[in-house]
């Protein structure tokens, strides 16, 4: 019983990835994402077989990590300033606790592609998870025959 509910939360993870890499190559693809042409069009490339639901390819592999370089630059060109911004560690009986930090101030394009990374780091997050879970599946399979 136990590897049904794991194999369905494997399904659900891996349906959960392909989306993600999905939602990450559209929102690439409508920016676009990289300073220059050659850069949006490597991001393009490296993104092409996300949009087509294929997050699991390794001949890929590096094109991510890659495109991570690119948006960090992008992103670092599109910062206007630093503002104060209370940032909440923790809430107790007399409410919320935190510190006032200074953030970066984006322009319009550079808050979309910080959310472009965020999607990006959550889809390659739960990619790894979902390799390592087949990975020991893989394993405990080896070790049980």
């Amino acid at each position: 019983m136990q590897t049904n509910t794991s194999m369905k939360n494997l399904d659900d993870m891996t349906a959960e990835v392909i989306g993600l890499g999905r939602q990450a190559a559209d929102r690439a693809l409508a920016l676009p994402a990289g300073d220059t042409t050659q850069d949006a069009a490597f991001v393009r490339r490296c993104l092409a077989t996300l949009k087509d639901r294929q997050p699991f390819n390794p001949k890929y592999e590096g094109g991510c990590d890659a495109v991570l370089r690119i948006l960090d630059r992008s992103i670092a060109s599109e910062c206007l300033g630093m503002e104060e911004k209370f940032q909440q560690t923790g809430h107790d009986e007399y409410g919320p606790q935190g510190e006032m930090q200074e953030v970066p101030v984006y322009s319009e394009r550079g808050a979309e592609l910080v959310e472009l990374q965020n999607l990006l780091k959550a889809f390659l997050e739960k990619r790894d998870t979902v390799l390592d879970l087949v990975a020991a599946q893989q394993f405990l399979i080896k070790i049980t025959v």
